[in-house]
């Protein structure tokens, strides 16, 4: 039996040192990440490849907000899951995430085991985080 293929993350986040942590944490975990600054910029990626397998996406960015990212692959027809990730603990920034189609919701610093229950629920597949 072949082995299954790592997952694909995408991270799209303006904060550098979140990009390299959560690119570190993926990593470790098996998964297969790639960083983007802003949200044009992972938008822009989409039409060089194949889409990732899961995107962290990051709320609040210059220029062009998480929200406006998820409206964005929604108008694309994309069914990409999101999980958002976010310092603002607000219901409404919950809700607001959502109900732009966000599979998830998860408030920075983000944990290993809440990062691997996330991606893996969104994802359909098992990665153990040991």
């Amino acid at each position: 039996m072949e082995p299954e293929r790592p997952l694909s993350i995408a991270i799209v986040d303006d904060e550098p040192s979140v990009r390299v942590s959560l690119r570190r944490l993926c990593g470790a975990l098996g998964m297969r990440a790639s960083v983007f600054a802003s949200g044009a910029a992972f938008l822009d990626s989409l039409a060089d490849g194949p889409a990732p397998d899961c995107v962290l996406l990051d709320m609040h960015m210059p220029d062009m907000t998480g929200l406006d990212v998820q409206r964005q692959l929604a108008a694309r027809g994309s069914r990409v899951p999101i999980i958002v990730v976010t310092a603002d603990d607000s219901p409404e920034a919950n809700d607001r995430g959502i109900a732009a189609g966000a599979y998830a919701f998860l408030r920075k610093p983000i944990g290993v085991d809440e990062l691997v229950c996330a991606v893996n629920s969104a994802t359909g597949r098992w990665r153990d985080p040991a």
